[in-house]
């Protein structure tokens, strides 16, 4: 494979928004209780890309970022080194989203979930796609829950190898999981995987609390989520 893309956050000082949308808003999904902002405190650059959650009278604040009409792929390998956060509530994720939408809002598109943690199980590791058929609000889905001891202790390589009819989970270059097409008898149209019909784009923020983050210690805070590198891979056939 070769390198299609490459953002090396330790040698930026802002974030380029030729490159980058910064959300803001202050209702999000699943229950979270964070406000996402564009303000210093919340995304800025200290040796790789900061994004830190702030408890400043009873506001969490936080930080999204996406690359959605800027830069998406379709197929490849992506390989990101970040350190997640271990407050307890802390909700941080390195996922993407259909550019398109070509089947519709969500799930319908699909979601692949390059990395998922909470603050409340810090040694575990979520790897997740989501599709109109399988996604967390049905009893079915593509989900597992991996253990790593230390994972929120330091840096870690967090890798997905996307492929025609596979999706394949790495920590540090150990193969951790892997989705197939039509596994265990799913559904091979778009509405058991979406993820042949079209390009992905990046999106990298740090939620608080909610359905997966749980309860909330509103002493842990500031919070941090860091980012060094994100290279995204692609074969010379696609």
């Amino acid at each position: 494979m070769i390198l299609v893309k490459h953002y090396d956050f330790t040698q930026m000082s802002s974030i380029d928004e030729n490159e980058w949308n910064i959300e803001v808003g202050d209702k999000w999904s699943n229950n979270e209780v964070q406000h996402y902002v564009n303000k210093p405190q919340n995304l800025y650059f200290d040796a790789g890309l900061v994004i830190q959650a702030t408890y400043t009278k009873n506001i969490i604040e936080s930080a999204r970022i996406n690359t959605k009409n800027k830069f998406s792929f379709k197929y490849g390998k992506v390989d990101i080194i970040a350190k997640v956060p271990t407050g307890k509530g802390t909700w941080p994720a390195l996922w993407m989203m259909s550019q398109n939408s070509i089947h519709g809002g969500w799930p319908r598109s699909g979601e692949i979930d390059i990395m998922e943690h909470v603050g409340n199980e810090l040694d575990k590791l979520y790897l997740c796609i989501h599709t109109a058929a399988y996604n967390h609000q049905r009893k079915e889905q593509y989900f597992q829950k991996k253990t790593i001891q230390g994972l929120s202790s330091d840096f870690q390589k967090f890798t997905l190898v996307w492929l025609q009819d596979q999706i394949s989970y790495y920590v540090n270059d150990t193969l951790l999981a892997t989705y197939k097409r039509g596994e265990n008898g799913k559904d091979i149209s778009d509405k058991g995987w979406p993820f042949n019909d079209d390009s992905f784009y990046l999106i990298i923020n740090l939620a608080i609390g909610g359905t997966l983050g749980g309860t909330v210690d509103y002493q842990c805070f500031p919070q941090k989520f860091i980012i060094k590198d994100i290279k995204i891979y692609q074969s010379k056939e696609i």
